[in-house]
């Protein structure tokens, strides 16, 4: 497929880097689509362990693969903890979202993260956005507040979702530069072992708020949101490896549509109005600051 045979092996890598991002988009949103189903029954901190505890599995196979206990080694300890802290607050705002929202409003309002991204780049990694690049951010914006459409009165829900998207693109620029001097198996170590740390406490001290007994093969449901979050963030981590974010980012926004027929098909449920009206803006504005970011890099090089 895609005349693998007359390719180069840079072109290879690339198209490899494409597959493993799709499976990452994939793993994900089926993930995502669990959480939803079981968080209608267990509390947020308890499903969190589980997708903590058991994505150890996935990376311990994988640093087995690199460079063993070496690749925990970290030169910026100040911002892996703030990337923890983030990471923690984000996946928890969105996991508490899941269940409250139809998955495609959900997804809708998180494309908002080039956006913040773009922004956060400038105080954290030095770069510089031109008025291009702002302009996406503005209409990008205003594609965000078509979707959670004030007029009706902010709901907690999608309030807490958005909350949740700056928290994570705030993680993701700190993890590009962490990643200047450190492996990707430190900052998923860490931020695995504060997972468990946390959500695990907060199941001991507080078993009555954040603890229910599993139900039969609910059990096994549990442990394939821990399973299902290791080998996407393995994926994700291999995509970008293989292939540049320039050419992966795109893709992110394949996920609605996973989101959509998930949504569908196991809750019957379709994204209201605004939904439809923002997600344009929402997207364009986010491939064109994803474009700019392409010509930005290509100019640097010729420099």
């Amino acid at each position: 497929m895609f005349g693998q045979a007359a390719l180069g092996a840079t072109d290879r890598h690339v198209v490899y880097g494409i597959y493993a991002k799709f499976g990452a988009i994939v793993v994900f949103a089926a993930m995502d689509t669990l959480v939803k189903w079981l968080g209608s029954g267990y509390p947020v901190a308890q499903v969190l362990l589980f997708r903590s505890a058991l994505a150890f599995i996935p990376l311990m196979i994988m640093m087995s693969m690199s460079v063993g206990v070496a690749a925990l080694r970290t030169r910026q300890p100040g911002w892996q903890t703030v990337r923890t802290l983030f990471g923690l607050l984000a996946t928890f705002g969105f996991f508490w979202a899941f269940p409250r929202a139809p998955l495609v409003d959900v997804y809708a309002i998180s494309f908002a993260a080039p956006f913040f991204m773009a922004a956060l780049s400038i105080p954290i990694l030095g770069e510089q956005v031109g008025w291009r690049r702002w302009s996406a951010i503005g209409v990008g914006f205003v594609g965000v507040m078509v979707i959670l459409n004030p007029g009706a009165g902010f709901d907690i829900v999608s309030m807490v979702t958005l909350g949740a998207t700056f928290l994570y693109a705030f993680n993701i620029v700190v993890l590009r530069r962490i990643a200047r001097t450190d492996r990707d198996e430190s900052s998923m170590f860490y931020y695995g072992v504060a997972c468990l740390v946390v959500f695990g406490g907060l199941c001991l001290i507080d078993p009555a708020t954040h603890w229910r007994d599993p139900d039969g093969w609910d059990w096994l449901w549990l442990a394939a949101v821990g399973l299902m979050g290791g080998v996407g963030q393995i994926f994700s981590t291999r995509a970008l490896r293989l292939a540049p974010p320039s050419i992966l980012a795109p893709f992110e926004y394949t996920a609605i549509i996973f989101a959509f027929a998930f949504g569908w098909i196991f809750f019957q449920e379709l994204p209201g109005a605004s939904v439809w009206w923002g997600l344009p803006l929402v997207i364009g504005s986010g491939l064109y600051i994803l474009y700019r970011e392409g010509v930005r890099a290509r100019q640097v090089k010729q420099a």
